[in-house]
């Protein structure tokens, strides 16, 4: 057994076996099974689209909570505790501990995801319903690729500290940055390049893929091109309607970076940090 995965079993056991981590873990579950619940009461032969569309709101918010606060406290939670010194007291290294942590947390949140998304698939396909096959994995990997990005984040955020005070104000910073705030900016955004005379009335392409590098604009992109081609899209998430670098595939490779970069970053951080 890799040393790594000592680690992340650790993870996996600690966070089933906790209070808060099954809360939180059922939560996410019952959200995407009771959404399944009620899509086929407000819509006649309800598919995966229709699901999209009723809990892509919903789904915004919770999944980045979730994965930010599943992270947030995987590393600087055990510095604080002095359980960290212990660790690395055993034959672990800090890239042990980071890949461990990430992996464990990752597998946590990809199977609290995937009860859900599939325990709502089968809400909505009996009776009346219609889920294709590709389109609910479709849409399963675009929301656990979304929650992994996040999870990457609050990992990153929590080798980076030293504190959880630290760590607590970053990660909520993070979270009304990301999924709050930025959406909000293409106004300001639009304005500041019609004052260059860079822009007139509309974003340009290259705008738009800037600003839609968020992860949650990403996740909305995957959607747009897979799960719900028809919906109809302005703004960074273009969906299929735009140029290319602003499709699905794009998007798809972008929000792996979010998972990649984050992750990457705070270990060289953390390799350098006293305990």
């Amino acid at each position: 057994m890799t040393r790594w995965s000592t680690i992340a079993q650790k993870d996996i056991r600690g966070l089933v076996g906790s209070r808060t981590g099954k809360t939180g873990i059922g939560l996410v579950v019952l959200v995407f099974l009771f959404s399944g619940y009620l899509v086929p009461t407000t819509t006649s032969n309800p598919t995966m689209t229709d699901y999209d569309s009723f809990a892509r709101g919903i789904v915004l918010f919770l999944v980045p909570l979730f994965g930010l606060l599943l992270g947030y406290r995987a590393v600087v939670g055990e510095r604080a505790t002095g359980r960290l010194t212990l660790t690395l007291s055993f034959p672990h290294s800090r890239a042990d501990i980071v890949i461990g942590k990430f992996v464990g947390r990752g597998l946590t949140l990809s199977t609290a995801l995937s009860v859900g998304i599939l325990g709502g698939a089968v809400l909505i396909e009996y009776p009346f319903g219609s889920v294709t096959v590709e389109t609910l994995l479709s849409y399963l990997f675009a929301t656990v690729l979304f929650g992994l990005a996040f999870l990457a984040i609050g990992i990153a955020l929590s080798a980076l500290t030293t504190s959880l005070r630290q760590a607590t104000v970053l990660t909520f910073g993070v979270f009304f940055l990301f999924v709050v705030a930025w959406p909000q900016l293409t106004g300001f955004l639009l304005q500041g390049l019609e004052y260059l005379n860079l822009a007139n009335n509309t974003l340009p392409d290259w705008a738009v893929f800037v600003h839609g590098a968020e992860p949650s604009m990403l996740y909305q992109r995957v959607l747009d091109s897979y799960v719900s081609p028809n919906k109809l899209t302005s703004g960074a998430a273009l969906g299929s309607v735009g140029p290319w670098y602003l499709q699905g595939g794009p998007a798809v490779l972008l929000l792996a970076g979010w998972i990649i970069t984050p992750t990457v970053t705070g270990y060289l951080q953390f390799r350098r940090t006293d305990i």
